[in-house]
């Protein structure tokens, strides 16, 4: 296929998709020649998807950005921290370590108890992951509390492709928590504030998002015991037996 770009004609064929990856920072973005950069529908379904992960994590990323400034120090280790490390409750434990002078061995060794609990996340997405080829690396690195229990409790909607799915997902939800960080730290730079509580803000988050899994869990039992209730007992529940008078 030819095609004319700026009266400079280029030739590239469909059917060869050549891989281009172009690394930022530790993120690595797949390209393909020959093919849209980002599939819109796609995108548009992961940020539907996201919205309760963006709320909060705009608001925790914010009490990053200003834990961060308010231990001294700049503005800018908070984003990059987010784009490097994305732990969330271990960026925030990292910072009164950092201020503590603890020795590198025990931050290492606290971050490990703290994350461990990624090794039981990442066992029911085994399969999940097998077909993701290009982004698995990425997909590993930016599995968080949240993002695992969106992966988990969504479908993959109707003319997307999982594996673009899973990394639109994985990619919003680190850039949401990217994006409060900075907002936090340049407020945390530019204007005073009371920093009481503001570090209980991720804790605060996970709560209220497990209680959201547990309420759908149990509307979910409910539906699958009233589809399980034969239509003779549903009648007499509902007074339309025979015997419902008695």
């Amino acid at each position: 296929m030819v095609e004319k770009i700026n009266g400079i004609e280029s030739k590239f064929d469909n059917r060869k998709l050549i891989p281009l990856h172009f690394p930022m920072g530790i993120i690595s973005f797949t390209l393909f020649s020959g093919k849209k950069i980002m599939n819109t529908h796609c995108l548009k379904v992961a940020l539907k998807t996201t919205i309760p992960v963006f709320l909060g994590y705009i608001s925790c990323g914010i009490a990053f950005g200003l834990v961060t400034v308010n231990a001294g120090y700049p503005w800018w280790l908070a984003p990059a921290m987010g784009i490097l490390m994305f732990a969330g409750a271990g960026q925030f434990l990292a910072i009164p370590l950092f201020a503590t002078g603890a020795p590198v061995f025990a931050i290492l060794a606290t971050e490990l108890l703290l994350n461990i609990r990624h090794i039981v996340y990442g066992l029911p997405l085994i399969n999940q992951f097998k077909s993701c080829r290009r982004t698995k690396p990425y997909l590993i690195y930016a599995l968080t509390d949240e993002t695992f229990s969106l992966l988990t409790t969504t479908e993959v909607p109707a003319g997307v492709g999982a594996e673009d799915y899973y990394f639109m997902v994985s990619f919003l939800d680190q850039f949401y928590w990217v994006g409060g960080s900075l907002i936090g730290g340049l407020a945390g730079a530019m204007i005073p504030f009371d920093m009481t509580g503001v570090d209980f803000a991720l804790t605060a988050l996970f709560a209220v998002l497990t209680i959201d899994q547990i309420q759908k869990f149990v509307r979910e039992k409910k539906g699958s015991v009233n589809n399980t209730v034969p239509a003779d007992d549903k009648k007499v529940a509902a007074g339309e037996g025979e015997d419902a008078g008695i």
